[in-house]
């Protein structure tokens, strides 16, 4: 089978097709070209070039970053409808220049000892910018989260918005705490979200403890309930946990 990768960098030019021909076949793979660029062209025609010129400036973005996309708010993948958009449908986290050198962010303490934290970043054209606690957001802005573990070894990193929804991140799938990496540098998360239309804030809570939890009581919690100062209070953290939160307000 020929990798859907190697098709898609040989119509952005980045390969040379008679490479292959002898691993995978002349005809096979000048079909498989071809069919992929008959798709591509049908799902272009479907993008208003308005739309379209928003995706080139996303890509863009992530080649400069050494990033391939991404995860929306709604937990669907981004796929990149053209060629020169699939290259970039396989995901990874958002690279970010001199993570260490960051500034500091205000980050929350709901409580502990400051020894874990969560950033923000969010995409400036083709650069990724450092958010401050209490920094405004708008919809469809595009936020790359990263943690340091500090001494824990386990957390759970998820989102409330203004409508009161919540969104897990670490893990995606489950409430049930996972390991955290110990690099000695932020940690990214391996997508990036982008925001949706929800009003007032976004809050991004990163629970930790040195020993493994579960988070699912928080989806017994009323979304009437949900405000920035209930979750600052962390009455909803399990035993042995602690909590860092940083609050994004809505435009």
């Amino acid at each position: 089978m020929i990798p859907q990768l190697l098709l898609e960098e040989i119509l952005l030019g980045e390969k040379n097709e008679q490479d292959y021909y002898e691993k995978y076949g002349k005809e096979e793979l000048r079909s498989a070209l071809a069919e992929l660029r008959d798709s591509n062209e049908q799902i272009l025609a479907m993008y208003p070039a308005d739309d379209m010129q928003d995706k080139i400036t996303e890509k863009a973005f992530f080649e400069k970053n050494n990033v391939r996309p991404v995860k929306k708010s709604t937990a669907s993948v981004w796929k990149f409808s053209a060629a020169a958009m699939l290259a970039f449908a396989l995901a990874g986290p958002l690279v970010i220049k001199n993570i260490n050198n960051a500034n500091e962010t205000g980050v929350v303490r709901i409580k502990g000892n400051g020894h874990h934290q969560i950033k923000l970043y969010r995409q400036s054209g083709t650069d990724a910018l450092i958010l401050k606690n209490g920094d405004s957001a708008t919809e469809n802005d595009l936020i790359q989260i990263t943690y340091t573990p500090g001494i824990y070894n386990y957390g759970v990193i998820f989102s409330v918005d203004g409508n009161g929804n919540v969104t897990r991140h670490f893990p995606e799938n489950s409430w049930a705490s996972q390991k955290l990496e110990k690099t000695g540098e932020e940690v990214p998360l391996p997508f990036s979200y982008s925001l949706d239309d929800a009003p007032d804030y976004e809050c991004f809570i990163f629970v930790a403890s040195k020993n493994q939890f579960d988070l699912s009581n928080i989806e017994k919690i009323n979304k009437k309930s949900y405000s920035v100062d209930f979750l600052k209070k962390g009455s909803y953290l399990p035993k042995d946990c602690d909590g860092s939160i940083f609050v994004l307000n809505k435009k």
